[in-house]
């Protein structure tokens, strides 16, 4: 049983050193705007799933990101229920990190790991590199006065609104995740929502995060309210025409009629 053991540890070894010394080894690049999820491919190989119980690291520089060993899983602190390599997803030799609301702090180079052996001689054999690049929202949008501006904060990351007129210079906060006096906006799954909005509302808002970064970055302009004019009412016109085209019908019967009796006379 041990020589099978250690057999197979090592066909797995020499197969996923295979994998690593491949141009798959380079470093791939993604991106994921903040607070969207983020995916970080990762394969070894579909034999992977010959292994008893597949053991995966992922880790930065500074940081153990994720590690799962069959049902067993670590977090690191920095990504508490937000980061894992599902398991099913694992066993078939996928073994990607999965993000969720990605901050502009997971910035930065992730490499993977298999982990092989056992416990007192275990052998981490490299997987891949990944960098990933988190960046900001921006958008622009038009509102009709009158009408509801609805900014989508993305995040729960979210602290500050801010604005700026289109003619000034200086911001002003217009909501506070913590509250305040002069929260304009109300806070609806996760949207900021301005109702009644007004010529003066159009201009820049940002969105900042407790650290002072804009999460995104919207141009809002507001114009006047288009009112529809009443659909003409085709029947009453046609029973217009009709009308007047009737007179003058009329009006040349009695002349011939006329016509004729003054004839006869």
């Amino acid at each position: 049983m041990d020589r099978q053991y250690w057999l197979s540890v090592y066909l797995l070894q020499w197969l996923v050193i295979c994998v690593g010394s491949s141009p798959l080894s380079l470093v791939i690049h993604t991106s994921s705007k903040v607070g969207l999820p983020a995916v970080l491919p990762c394969t070894v190989t579909s034999q992977l799933e010959r292994a008893q119980t597949p053991h995966i690291q992922w880790q930065t520089v500074q940081d153990s990101v994720f590690e799962r060993m069959g049902e067993e899983l670590f977090q690191g602190d920095a990504y508490r229920e937000r980061a894992d390599v599902p398991e099913a997803m694992l066993l078939m030799g996928n073994c990607s990190l999965f993000l969720q609301d990605v901050r502009f702090s997971d910035t930065g180079i992730y490499e993977s790991y298999l982990v092989v052996g056992e416990s007192s001689i275990q052998n981490r054999i490299f997987i891949q590199s990944v960098q990933l690049t988190v960046v900001d929202h921006k958008s622009i949008k038009s509102v009709e006065v009158g009408g509801d501006l609805i900014l989508d904060l993305y995040t729960h990351q979210a602290q500050l609104v801010i604005f700026q007129d289109r003619n000034g210079t200086s911001w002003t906060v217009v909501w506070d995740r913590d509250g305040g006096k002069n929260n304009m906006g109300h806070l609806h799954n996760n949207r900021l929502i301005f109702r009644s909005v007004t010529a003066r509302s159009a201009g820049m808002y940002k969105v900042m995060d407790s650290q002072g970064l804009a999460l995104s970055t919207v141009k809002v302009s507001v114009t006047e309210r288009v009112i529809p004019r009443e659909p003409l009412v085709l029947e009453s016109k046609a029973a217009l025409g009709k009308g007047t085209m009737s007179i003058p019908f009329q009006k040349i019967i009695i002349l011939f009629v006329a016509f004729l009796v003054l004839l006869l006379n």
